[in-house]
């Protein structure tokens, strides 16, 4: 009987199989049609902070009141034995120079921040009667060795651009040179990069004028922080002479398209918080779009896909008394290579954090050091966790119960960097550094 039993339940199962597979039929057909169909296809994933892939559900976007620290590099970086300020300085005329706000820069990234460097010290002088030194230095090797001359003409350089552009008084604009400078960078695993650090001018002279930008804005940060887009292209008859990504809301670009030449990139990734002026301001959703274009062959488009976007607003978290939070954000000064030591400027920057007084009992603060990509895996991750927890002990937060909650963490050469460009010598020094995370709970005002 037993076995009766169990040979009708194996029909009924065997029956019940069939059913679902008939009922899915279409849907496959569908998807096998789809697959087949030669167009572009275009999935998209959102990657958490630590790496991590997970579906994209949502698009979210949280206002937050913040404080941020912009750590401002006294250095001008040159081409290899020239004395010609490199074009990715931005640069600007004396009549541009009057309208110059750094307030204006709220909104930019660190990085785009540090391009405006001459035009930051060029308006704080002309707002102060402080002095400068403009000390020139070369990489002394090749063709630049010995070769103060070079060294001169990059102040030089510097030097007029202050007097012509900003009408700073030649008198407060003392320059220097010298071969190697006093604090040079030094690699044998990467020795190229280094003589790109030690081709440099140094601008030195009062806090006042070199200090780091200081910025009290809302905040607005993405979560997922990156979208990560998966796309394909099955035709092989002809290889395509272009491909590009569009992102849209309300039908118009929220970013310029990602696009590049030639065959597509099959990984592409979009930083979202990386740039804040392309964030979603709306609550419609996200589009994106696939588009290969081809010599001869006609134009493809992938099928339009979306993604739904909720804004996390300051107004709508006190209607919903929802516990918001405050944000500080704090680089520290740009460590010197191989160094973990807080002297000199960030010491000064320790000394603004605890006088701002942030730093509460209620506080949950990350302490996270950073490095670039010179040196081992090891001495990276060794160096990083060093400056972090140097900075830890300077803010007097290495004694238990000094705040609620406290992370420290080096993270040596883990992807992502801090700042992935990597090939250029300010990426690599801003790479070198402590970025103090502070949050309180929103106050009622």
């Amino acid at each position: 009987m037993t076995q009766q039993h169990s040979f009708f339940r194996l029909i009924r199962y065997c029956s019940l199989a069939m059913l679902v597979l008939m009922l899915a039929m279409p849907i496959l057909a569908q998807e096998e049609e789809e697959a087949n169909d030669g167009k572009p296809k275009i999935r998209a994933l959102g990657v958490e902070a630590n790496g991590v892939e997970v579906p994209v559900v949502q698009i979210r976007v949280d206002e937050f009141l913040s404080r941020q620290i912009h750590p401002l590099l006294n250095y001008i970086f040159f081409d290899d034995n020239s004395a010609v300020i490199p074009e990715r300085y931005i640069k600007m005329t004396d009549i541009g120079a009057e309208s110059f706000r750094p307030e204006r820069l709220y909104n930019k990234e660190t990085l785009e921040v540090y391009y405006e460097v001459l035009n930051v010290i060029g308006h704080r002088l002309k707002n102060s009667t402080e002095t400068i030194t403009i000390t020139g230095c070369n990489a002394n090797v090749g063709p630049e060795k010995g070769n103060k001359d070079l060294s001169m003409k990059r102040a030089q350089a510097v030097k007029d651009y202050f007097q012509n552009v900003w009408k700073i008084d030649p008198a407060r604009l003392n320059v220097q040179a010298r071969d190697l400078p006093e604090k040079s960078s030094n690699s044998k695993e990467s020795p190229l990069e280094a003589e790109a650090e030690n081709r440099r001018v140094e601008i030195t002279g009062a806090w006042s004028v070199i200090q780091p930008v200081f910025i009290q804005d809302t905040l607005r940060e993405a979560t997922p922080p990156i979208i990560r887009f998966y796309s394909k292209v099955e035709t092989k008859d002809e290889t395509p002479q272009q491909w590009s990504i569009a992102i849209k809301q309300r039908q118009k670009a929220l970013r310029n398209p990602i696009s590049a030449a030639g065959n597509i990139r099959p990984v592409v990734d979009w930083k979202i918080n990386k740039e804040k002026n392309n964030i979603p301001l709306d609550t419609l959703p996200m589009t994106y779009e696939l588009e290969v274009r081809y010599p001869t062959l006609p134009n493809l488009k992938s099928k339009r896909m979306s993604v739904p976007v909720q804004q996390i607003t300051i107004q709508k978290k006190k209607r919903e008394r929802a516990n918001d939070v405050e944000k500080d954000r704090y680089s520290m000064i740009l460590f010197p290579f191989g160094s973990a030591k807080v002297e000199d400027g960030n010491a000064k920057i320790v000394e603004f954090i605890k006088s701002e007084k942030r730093l509460k009992p209620e506080s949950s603060v990350t302490i996270t050091g950073y490095t670039d990509v010179i040196g081992t895996e090891q001495a990276n991750l060794k160096i990083s966790t060093d400056r972090a927890k140097a900075v830890q002990a300077s803010l007097g937060l290495d004694k238990a119960g000094a705040v609620r909650e406290i992370k420290v963490e080096g993270r040596g050469k883990q992807k992502p960097l801090l700042y992935e460009n990597n090939e250029l010598p300010e990426a690599r020094f801003y790479c070198r550094t402590v970025v103090v995370e502070v949050k309180n709970p929103a106050s009622d005002e």
